[in-house]
């Protein structure tokens, strides 16, 4: 990479800041961001909906760093791609159990809708149960399980996680209550309302973002 084209943008930059710079076009300056993020020079510092996207970029290549939950959803998700809003970096052992409940914290609509595809991907069902437990979301977990199993291809979960019965409602997104009749019985046995309507389900099963 350029070091003198490093040495301009060394920072905080949006797409805006640096196709001024650099004298570029818009197009151009995606590519570069593209180019800059793949050889190590830029992260993704913030941004995601109506936030402007920042990104931080050094003279010097940056840790690469391991697959985290917005790669592994990417992966597993045929059509609904996520774009990342802010740089979620790990290190170390990080597979679909971590990014399934990495996804349920997000309380984001999209990605818990992505994260459903997961579920056919999960081969340590102990560690994701153990995970989900301490962070108090294995009701989350299964009820987004069971809508997950009417639409998509999953794999099964063992029956001594699926036998605890509930009391206190948890909330996959807050204040979102179950309208479609056909998760209605998922809510009773989980006590977690479900969120998504039909055309939800639909767009996450074919359409592109």
């Amino acid at each position: 990479m350029n070091q003198e084209i490093l040495k301009k943008l060394e920072g905080l930059q949006t797409v805006e800041t640096m196709q001024k710079e650099l004298n570029l076009t818009k197009q151009s300056t995606i590519n570069l961001i593209s180019k800059l993020k793949k050889q190590g020079y830029l992260t993704i510092w913030l941004g995601g909906g109506n936030k402007k996207r920042m990104y931080k970029i050094s003279q010097k290549k940056q840790r690469l760093r391991d697959p985290g939950m917005f790669d592994i959803i990417n992966k597993y998700s045929p059509h609904m791609k996520l774009s990342e809003w802010y740089d979620h970096q790990v290190h170390g052992t990080y597979g679909p159990e971590e990014a399934l409940i990495e996804a349920l914290q997000t309380k984001s609509f999209r990605v818990i809708s992505a994260s459903m595809f997961l579920f056919n991907h999960i081969t340590n069902w102990p560690k994701l149960y153990k995970i989900a437990k301490e962070k108090n979301c294995w009701q989350k977990v299964g009820a987004l399980y069971d809508v997950a199993k009417m639409f998509f291809k999953v794999r099964k979960m063992p029956l001594k996680y699926r036998k605890q019965t509930y009391k206190n409602k948890q909330y996959l997104i807050r204040d979102y209550e179950t309208k479609e009749k056909n998760f209605i019985l998922i809510e009773k046995k989980w006590k977690v309302p479900i969120p998504f309507r039909m055309g939800d389900i639909h767009k996450v099963k074919y359409d592109n973002p």
